[in-house]
């Protein structure tokens, strides 16, 4: 896979996080009675199943940031290295929260959350294959 693509696919990864992380904070702003409601969930439970969707967002979204760096700038590999594990680490977890999420806590639509959460992760095993140039290279 060229060094362009690997470029896009973080870039989207990298986009994909941080907008969710927007939506979330502005989640988190406004009132969450009706989310709360739609999600068949107390407001408590779920101003902190978005507390947690935020840092969640942030972990890959720096991962694939470091990751377009070193692919940008052949001089930081290290950089790119952490960034492909902070990626699809953070992918997974991601993923897998959203999963328990769907299954556990969230009444609402639960098939369509445990698809979400399949989804990504699905993403993070794809970043760990698509930056395994940078995870070979010393």
């Amino acid at each position: 896979m060229k060094k362009r693509s690997r470029i896009i696919y973080f870039s989207v990864i990298a986009f994909l996080m941080i907008s969710e992380n927007i939506g979330n904070v502005y989640s988190l702003m406004g009132g969450l009675e009706k989310t709360a409601e739609l999600m068949g969930v107390p407001v408590q439970d779920e101003r902190t199943r978005i507390m947690i969707l935020i840092f969640l967002d942030a972990v890959p979204a720096i991962g694939a940031l470091l990751a377009i760096w070193a692919y940008r700038n052949s001089t930081r590999v290290q950089a790119g290295r952490i960034g492909v594990a902070v990626t699809t680490i953070g992918l997974l977890a991601y993923g897998s929260y959203q999963f328990w999420a769907a299954t556990y806590q969230l009444g609402f639509m639960p098939m369509m959350h445990q698809f979400i959460g399949i989804f990504y992760a699905a993403l993070g095993i794809a970043a760990w294959y698509i930056g395994s140039d940078l995870r070979k290279n010393k």
